[in-house]
C-alpha cells in the first residue's frame, strides 16, 4: 500500500486499516481461526451492503482491510463486534534503511516546530535489530532530519506518537488508534430471542450481540430496533407470538434476553420457563444504561 503522504504536497492516498482483536486471540488455534473467519465475514458483509469494495487479509492477531473509501470503512469497523481497535497505517519493508525513509516521510506532516514525539515499536520475527534499538534508531533519524524544527523526544505524553509494528518482512507505521466496540465476532455464540418493548431492550440486545450472540428481536414496534441495524444489518425482527418461551423454541433459540433491571426483578417480574433467561441490565444503573444507549445510537 502506498504511503498516506505520497509526496511533499502530501497528496492523500488510501491507507491500509490494521484491525486488532482481543480475547478471541486467546482461544485455541482452531477456535481462534473460526472466530477470526467470523470477524472477517462480518467486515466483508458490512462493506458489501455499504457498497464499498475492499480486500481483507489476516495474519495472527491482526486483520488488514484495503478499501476504496477508508473513511467509510472506519465507520463500519467502529460498529463491528470483535474489533478492539484499528488504525490507518502505511506499510513498508522491514529492512532498516527502508524503515528510516518511511518514518521520515510519514512523520514530516506530523512534526510541527518544537513538537515533542515518541517512537513506539513492536516486533515479531527475526530481524537484525530489537524493538528497543529500532525505536532508538528511528528517533535519532527523525531528530537529525527535522533538527531545524526544534523537535525533541518526550516518552511521556508527547505531541506525536509514531507507532511501528514489524512482522517478519513487513512493517506498519501509524499515529492514530481508533476504538472499536470489542467483544466477540457476530454469530460465534448461540441464538437468543430478545424482547424489545422500549429503548432498554435495545441496550440489553446490544450487550448480548457484543458477546457474539445471534439475536432475534421481538416487540411491538420494529422502529425501536433501528439503532441496532448499524451493528447488525441482518438483524431479524419477529412479531410477538404468544408465549415467549414457545416463540423462542420455535425460532430455534437457546434462551431469551429481557430488558429488566434490578428493581424490576425485585418486583417479581422475572420470566419463568425451561429456557435460560438473561438479564444484561441487572447490574447497571439508570445513568449507565442511558449512556450505553447514547453510544449505540452514535
Amino acid at each position: 500500500m502506498k504511503s498516506l503522504f505520497a509526496d511533499r504536497r502530501m497528496a492523500v492516498r488510501m491507507p491500509t486499516l490494521l484491525i486488532r482483536y482481543g480475547e478471541l486471540g486467546l482461544k485455541s488455534e482452531s477456535v481462534r481461526r473460526r472466530f477470526e473467519q467470523a470477524l472477517v465475514q462480518d467486515i466483508r458483509r458490512k462493506h458489501l451492503l455499504a457498497k464499498v469494495p475492499c480486500l481483507i487479509s489476516s495474519k495472527r492477531g491482526r486483520v488488514y482491510v484495503d478499501s476504496d473509501d477508508w473513511k467509510r470503512s472506519c465507520e463500519l469497523l467502529s460498529h463491528t463486534f470483535g474489533v478492539v481497535s484499528f488504525s490507518p497505517v502505511t506499510k513498508a519493508s522491514s529492512d532498516l534503511a527502508t524503515l528510516e525513509k518511511a518514518a521520515i516521510e510519514y512523520s514530516e506532516p506530523l512534526l510541527s516546530k518544537r513538537a515533542t514525539f515518541a517512537v513506539r515499536t513492536r516486533r515479531t520475527g527475526t530481524h537484525p535489530y530489537t524493538s528497543q534499538t529500532l525505536a532508538a534508531r528511528l528517533g535519532e533519524v527523525l531528530l537529525e532530519k527535522f533538527a531545524d524544527r526544534g523537535i525533541r523526544v518526550a516518552l511521556d505524553d508527547p505531541d506525536v506518537e509514531l507507532f511501528v509494528e514489524v512482522r517478519e518482512r513487513e512493517a506498519a507505521l501509524y499515529s492514530t488508534v481508533l476504538p472499536g466496540p470489542g467483544g466477540m465476532p457476530k454469530g460465534t455464540q448461540g441464538r437468543l430471542l430478545s424482547v424489545v418493548d422500549s429503548a432498554d431492550g435495545v441496550a440489553s440486545s446490544w450487550l448480548l450481540m457484543k458477546r457474539g450472540c445471534s439475536v432475534i428481536v421481538t416487540g411491538p414496534d420494529r422502529r425501536l430496533v433501528e439503532p441496532l441495524l448499524r451493528w447488525d444489518p441482518d438483524l431479524r425482527f419477529a412479531e410477538r407470538d404468544g408465549d415467549l418461551v414457545s416463540q423462542a423454541r420455535t425460532s430455534d433459540c437457546i434462551g431469551l434476553t429481557l430488558q429488566l433491571m434490578l428493581e424490576d426483578l425485585t418486583e417479581g417480574r422475572s420470566l419463568k420457563g425451561d429456557l435460560p433467561v438473561f438479564y444484561p441490565l441487572v447490574g447497571m444503573t439508570r445513568d449507565e444504561v442511558d449512556r450505553l444507549l447514547g453510544r449505540i445510537s452514535a
